[in-house]
């Protein structure tokens, strides 16, 4: 059964390119989508530290797997500035808003964090080598 090759259905592939697209625009930085909600929830001292965040996990990522670099580069080029707050914040945000940009950022990390090979294997995910 291990050796067995499964042939993959290209919509599964678009799915995956597209689900990681989405998590990458999710990161918690600049003026991405998650930065943007990340501001809007929590205010923009919170960007900044979930920024910084966002920043060394993505340098630790290129350890993990390539496809972090350059992503982290067109972060660092590109997408720097904060949005620019609202003019009149009137009412604060709710806590059922934050619990939600918190949520999507958990499965922005549950999406992104790169699986070892072990657990792979335990999981029944990936490639298996037979050696």
């Amino acid at each position: 059964m291990h050796a067995a090759t499964v042939s993959i259905h290209p919509l599964v592939i678009a799915g995956w390119c597209g689900l990681t697209t989405t998590a990458f625009n999710l990161l918690p930085v600049g003026s991405l989508d998650g930065g943007r909600a990340v501001q809007g929830a929590f205010g923009k001292s919170a960007l900044i530290g979930f920024g910084l965040t966002t920043y060394a996990f993505l340098g630790l990522g290129v350890l993990g797997g390539p496809l972090s670099l350059p992503w982290g580069l067109y972060v660092l080029i590109c997408q720097r500035a904060p949005e620019k707050p609202c003019l009149n914040d009137v009412t604060e945000v709710g806590t059922w808003r934050q619990a939600a940009v918190m949520t999507a950022i958990f499965l922005v990390v549950l999406t992104l964090v790169p699986v070892w090979d072990e657990l792979a294997e335990e999981l029944g995910i990936g490639l298996v080598s037979t050696f």
